[in-house]
């Protein structure tokens, strides 16, 4: 068995069995690049996930534990399916930290602690760049297959996205406190 690191896309076009799926190679590894980035985005936002889940504390932690617990495990599905969908189109599906960290359109944050508001903001910067790649792959790649696995992706995002805002939708934000006292007196 042969892994080539090489940006997940095959180097020899002329292998024996490529993918005969009505989508030329150019074309598909247009889409795997896609695939890849949004792999790579995928895994870094699934570790971000776990980060919060490890290091959650204070009010609302037996939730928060439970809900991030629930939110990395439905990211690690969803990258193993692009994964398979990658090599669905005949080539090799990223699998370093390197390369994760190479590819990623998110911002790697050391030293921080992932809370709400931040995996909150990648999430919605992951439907922002899924919706852009969907359109992509409908209109310039006319790849159906990807384009529903990539707009299943962005539901799934919708979704998370939407769990964490309406955890977080009462509660003050930082300084609201103080203009609310304000108003009171």
């Amino acid at each position: 068995m042969r892994y080539i690191h090489n940006d997940g896309i095959n180097p020899d076009p002329d292998a024996l069995i490529q993918p005969n799926i009505g989508l030329e190679h150019n074309i598909r590894n247009s889409i795997v690049k896609i695939l890849n980035t949004t792999l790579a985005d995928e895994v870094v936002l699934t570790a971000k996930t776990r980060s919060a889940h490890w290091n959650v504390s204070g009010a609302g932690f037996i939730e928060l534990h439970i809900l991030f617990y629930s939110q990395y495990k439905q990211l690690n599905e969803i990258s193993d399916e692009i994964a398979e969908r990658v090599r669905m189109l005949g080539s090799f599906a990223i699998g370093s930290l390197a390369e994760f960290l190479n590819h990623t359109r998110l911002e790697e944050q050391p030293h921080l602690s992932h809370d709400i508001l931040r995996l909150l903001a990648d999430h919605e910067t992951c439907i922002r760049y899924l919706r852009e790649d969907a359109r992509m792959c409908a209109e310039v790649y006319e790849d159906k297959g990807t384009l529903e696995l990539l707009v299943s992706v962005m539901r799934l995002h919708e979704k998370i996205a939407w769990v964490l805002r309406s955890y977080i939708e009462n509660e003050p934000m930082l300084g609201e406190n103080q203009k609310r006292i304000k108003k009171d007196e």
